[in-house]
Order: C-alpha cells, then structure tokens, then sequence
C-alpha cells in the first residue's frame, strides 16, 4: 500500500523522480518508489538532508542545478516525512498537495 501510493504521485507528477517515506527519528528510508533509480546510499543521505531541513518545520526545499529536494513532514506524527527528487521544472503547486495527500494516507492521519 506505502509503495503504492508513493508511486501514484511520482506517476501523476512530471519531474517527479523519486519519492522516499522516511522515519525521521532513525534517519531510516522506509519505502520508495519503484521506479526509483537513486541507489539505497543517495536515499539515505536525502534523508539526512530531511531530518536536518524538518527540525522546525514542516516543510522545506534544497536545490542544485539538477535537482530540487521536496521535504514535508507528517503534521501528526513527527518522525514520518516524505523525501522527493524532483527535475527543476517540476509543477510544485501539483506536487505539494499530492504529496500533502500521500503522507496523509501513509501516515493515517485520516485528513
């Protein structure tokens, strides 16, 4: 169910590359796309990434020339957070919410 609908976003989203639902508390990648192509080393260091960027919110963005970092954390249950690759031209205004959703569902927030 977890890949299923991390795998719903990154297919409904163009530019969205990889998806991770992680556990902030351990800095553990739980579960990924299926179609991701970041090796298991890259999804840990974005989660890292994660953990640091989520400290004091709920949201946050990084990017590089390449990449953009989308980064959101679970507004019920704090160690929960979703990690996206996203290509520059990604529409984050059809991302943010679609992965609002996803994490919601993932988490079972029930909003």
């Amino acid at each position: 169910m977890v890949q299923d609908a991390l795998n719903a976003v990154c297919d409904d989203i163009e530019g969205c590359e990889s998806l991770a639902f992680v556990d902030l508390s351990t800095r553990m990648v739980l579960v990924s796309n299926a179609s991701t192509r970041e090796s298991q080393d890259t999804l840990n260091t974005l989660c890292a990434e994660a953990a640091l960027l989520l400290e004091t919110g709920q949201i946050a963005m990084a990017a590089s020339s390449d990449h953009v970092h989308l980064f959101m954390r679970s507004p019920t249950e704090p160690s929960d957070a979703l990690c996206c690759i996203c290509a520059p031209g990604t529409n984050f205004s059809a991302l943010v919410p679609a992965a609002q959703a996803c994490l919601s569902t993932i988490s079972g927030d029930g909003s």
